[in-house]
């Protein structure tokens, strides 16, 4: 039996990249409901720090989405 080897559509780099900015997005498109509730409860110091882990987040979320538009414009996609 022949096998025929398939090339990947994506590299595991590229789907590193994609898989870890998703997974970003979906944390941000949750976090204000984590700040709501730490506002709604008074605890003010868990509030700080989901809007900290919000800012870092959304800075990494920025560099993933920089790093997959350079892959893709360098032809490494």
């Amino acid at each position: 039996m022949k096998i025929l080897m398939q090339k990947q559509c994506l590299t595991d780099n590229c789907y590193n990249i994609i898989k870890q900015l998703a997974k970003k997005q979906q944390f941000l498109a949750n976090v204000n409901r984590y700040i709501e509730d730490a506002n709604k409860n008074g605890a003010a110091d868990a509030e700080m720090t989901w809007k900290t882990i919000e800012y870092d987040e959304q800075k990494h979320a920025d560099m993933l989405h920089d790093l997959l538009a350079s892959q893709v414009q360098n032809n490494k996609f």
